[in-house]
């Protein structure tokens, strides 16, 4: 009987410390979401939104509620939190001067109350710093509830975002259930960090390799957030998901079509409307050594005859009008890109996991999303024959055969014929990759010897080409545009350049700051030393000179070749292998979900009066 009156104060007690961490966690993950939206919008902070297809720079002024609901929820929510989370005598102390501080705030105006609100979260995260660092405990808090708590709430939000945006697209009225479409707001609002994220992976790659010695992965993380543990899941598995991404991909590419928003204006890819009238002169075409010189001789398709021939074939086999079916193109190279970018990571890092989650990515990339804005069809084309030829190349340096090799030259010359320009920039990466290789004895040097001659040989296959048919080789067009567009003169444009590029081209989506951060941890975890990692690096390195002396434009194409979806995939499985973190990855994916649904939500132009 002793035993038994004993247990009962302990399970009460143990009860109670759960019941507290479970309402403190929950406390901490309410006032982070309230805090962001009192201090932007109290202080009018500038941000960039894309509505209606074009990107206006604007003051953020939303708040969750209201603002002085908002402030009262900050203040009590912190009071409460003191009063939970501080223990012994400090709770009364702590809990008392904060309310006490409220109460002067309260009696002074609302200005000052105004004020309090701002110290409110920046409190909190001083008590848990110091909790963290101090010998002694202060607090009773619990990390991996709070951590959990916010990515329940993450995914609550993105489900909510995308609830929010369907209701638009199908003429629901949202004012009366939902004020804001919070996530989007959030995503917003956290871009504006995106050109310091975008400026510091590119500025820090070419300086991580070079010099070894910033690798912190090196000793500490030898094997670091580069996972190559060789990670399998079931084919029938992976089969399933990668068919839910292309079908993602495809849904994603519908949404700007919908009659709801595209009734008075169809066109969605800018560049649309170019392809058409290219085809349109084929369709008069009489016989074959015409067609032959209207897709390989004529300069407007002279530098891309491939893609030329590939969107012509669709438009002839596809009944209905040309424009909608160029138009509709995504719908073909968005679930063959998602496709490519699995079967390449797959290769760098020999891991299921990392694969799948790249695969994902590119649904939301910046590839998918400004491919759809600007219409730039065969630079997409282009890109998935570079990065399958990337593949091939990386399968040849593992297992030297005539078919690998066959098969790399094969999809390096369908790169050249599909988009000059892509070619240039692709073939650039391959030769500083294999370089590397080379120097560092990661494989045999005869492999790479030979991959090096089919470069070579795609650079001379290119030069023919333009001695034959009089259009410009790729080499000679990049040298006229980095002669017109490349110079110190943008030196004192580079921030201005950079926020064009982030924040306004292709609808701003390069400002996607949840990539984007998820690079930057890549880039500061990851060994130097890995496969994946080189080649991550290379493609980043190449966007310095373009970063600091070229134009938006150029820059804009240079950024559109990386994959960025690889090293932020790469993060991801970290986040769920080391970090434990299946959920935070959960909510990562839907938010980004549901911003790419409202970003294209918006790629119609609607002119008001």
């Amino acid at each position: 009987m002793e035993s038994n009156n004993n247990d009962v104060p302990l399970r009460f007690s143990f009860d109670v410390d759960i019941t507290l961490l479970i309402i403190t966690s929950i406390l901490f993950v309410l006032l982070s979401f309230f805090y962001p939206f009192s201090t932007s919008s109290y202080f009018q902070v500038d941000v960039f939104q894309l509505e209606n297809r074009v990107t206006s720079d604007s003051t953020f002024d939303v708040y969750v509620i209201e603002k002085n609901i908002d402030h009262a929820i900050l203040l009590l929510g912190t009071i409460m939190w003191l009063a939970l989370c501080v223990v012994g005598k400090l709770r009364i102390i702590f809990s008392a001067i904060f309310a006490g501080i409220v109460s002067v705030g309260i009696l002074v105006g609302t200005n000052f109350t105004d004020a309090i609100s701002l110290v409110t979260l920046p409190t909190i995260i001083s008590f848990l710093a110091y909790n963290k660092f101090a010998s002694k405990k202060i607090l009773n808090v619990s990390t991996d509830l709070s951590r959990n708590y916010f990515a329940i709430f993450g995914i609550l939000l993105g489900f909510v975002s995308i609830l929010f945006s369907f209701m638009v697209l199908y003429s629901v009225q949202t004012k009366s259930i939902f004020a804001h479409n919070f996530a989007y707001d959030i995503f917003i609002l956290l871009s504006i960090f995106s050109p310091f994220l975008m400026s510091f992976l590119i500025i820090f790659s070419p300086a991580k390799l070079l010099l070894k010695k910033l690798s912190f992965a090196t000793l500490k993380y030898r094997n670091g957030i580069d996972i190559n543990d060789n990670h399998i899941i079931k084919s029938k598995t992976k089969i399933l998901y990668l068919l839910l991404f292309m079908f993602l991909s495809v849904m994603l590419v519908l949404v700007p079509h919908q009659p709801i928003i595209d009734n008075n204006n169809p066109q969605v890819g800018s560049d649309t409307i170019a392809y058409v009238k290219v085809l349109n002169k084929l369709f008069q075409v009489n016989n074959a050594e015409e067609f032959i010189k209207e897709v390989f001789v004529i300069k407007t398709s002279g530098d891309r005859p491939l893609a030329t021939i590939f969107f012509y074939t669709v438009a002839k086999i596809i009944p209905g009008d040309i424009f909608s079916i160029i138009d509709h193109i995504p719908l073909i190279l968005a679930p063959i890109l998602v496709l490519s970018i699995f079967f390449l990571t797959r290769e760098l890092t020999s891991n299921d996991i990392a694969s799948l989650l790249a695969s994902f990515l590119t649904v939301v990339s910046f590839h998918t999303i400004n491919g759809i804005y600007s219409g730039i069809y065969a630079n997409w084309l282009a890109l998935i024959f570079g990065y399958i030829s990337f593949v091939f190349l990386i399968r040849f340096l593992k297992t030297p055969n005539k078919k690998n090799i066959t098969m790399f030259f094969t999809f390096v010359i369908l790169l050249l014929f599909s988009h000059v320009y892509t070619w240039t920039i692709l073939i650039l990466c391959m030769g500083i990759f294999l370089g590397i290789l080379y120097k560092m004895n990661f494989f045999q040097r005869k492999s790479i010897h030979l991959l090096f001659l089919v470069i070579f040989s795609s650079i001379v296959v290119d030069l023919i080409r333009s001695y034959i048919t009089g259009v410009s080789g790729g080499v000679e067009r990049d040298f006229s545009i980095a002669s017109g567009g490349i110079g110190f003169v943008q030196l004192d444009y580079f921030w201005t350049n950079l926020i064009e590029t982030v924040h306004h081209y292709g609808g701003g989506y390069y400002g996607n700051f949840i990539i984007l951060a998820l690079g930057v941890f890549w880039i500061i975890r990851s060994n130097v030393y890995k496969l994946s990692s080189i080649f991550i690096l290379v493609f980043l390195s190449i966007a310095v000179i373009p970063l600091f002396f070229g134009g938006e434009t150029i820059l804009s194409r240079v950024l559109y070749n990386i994959p960025f979806q690889i090293p932020a995939a790469i993060a991801l499985t970290f986040i769920i292998k080391k970090v434990h973190g299946p959920l935070m990855v959960a909510s990562i994916c839907i938010w980004l979900l549901a911003v790419s649904i409202e970003t294209v939500s918006n790629f119609n132009l609607i002119l008001t009066s």
